[in-house]
C-alpha cells in the first residue's frame, strides 16, 4: 500500500489529476481532483491487500516442492508472472499504438512480449529437463545390480 500511495502523490505532483474548474469554465481553470485522487488510491490499496498475498503464496510455491515431479509442479506458479507480462502488453499495444507515442509504444510492448515468451520457454525447457533427469537418476539408483 506504501507503493500505491507513493506512485499516486508522485503522479498528483507531476500535474495528473487536473479537473476543469466547473465554476468558472470560461477561463479554462482547472483544479486538482480529489476525487479521483482519492479513489484511485483506495481501488489500487485494495487490489494490493487481496493481491500482495496471493502473489507472495505464488512465489513461495513456484520455489517450494519436493520429489522427483517438483519442477513440473512449480511450473505453473513459474509461468504466471510470463503470461501477465503477454497478456497485458498485448491488451495495452491494443489501445496504445494508435495514440500520440504509438511509434515508441509498439516496440516496446512487442519488446516485453518476446521477452516474456523467451522466458516461459526457458522456464518450460528447464522443468523438462530438470524433471527428465531427476527421474533417470531415481530409475539408477533403485535398478538391480547387475549380475
Amino acid at each position: 500500500m506504501v507503493a500505491v500511495v507513493s506512485y499516486y502523490v508522485t503522479k498528483a505532483t507531476q500535474g495528473d489529476f487536473r479537473v476543469p474548474e466547473f465554476d468558472v469554465p470560461a477561463n479554462g481553470a482547472v483544479v486538482f481532483g480529489w476525487n479521483e485522487f482519492l479513489s484511485m488510491i483506495a481501488v489500487w490499496c485494495a487490489f494490493a491487500t487481496v493481491l500482495g498475498p496471493v502473489c507472495g503464496l505464488t512465489g513461495y510455491f513456484s520455489r517450494a516442492g519436493s520429489g522427483p515431479l517438483r519442477p513440473l509442479l512449480r511450473l505453473p506458479f513459474q509461468l504466471l508472472i510470463p503470461a501477465v507480462v503477454i497478456v497485458e502488453t498485448t491488451m495495452r499495444l491494443t489501445y496504445e499504438i494508435n495514440g500520440p507515442d504509438g511509434s515508441v509504444v509498439g516496440p516496446v510492448w512487442t519488446t516485453a512480449r518476446l521477452l516474456a515468451t523467451a522466458l516461459a520457454l526457458l522456464f518450460i525447457v528447464i522443468a523438462v529437463v530438470t524433471t527428465w533427469r531427476s527421474r533417470l537418476t531415481v530409475a539408477s539408483s533403485t535398478a538391480p545390480p547387475p549380475n
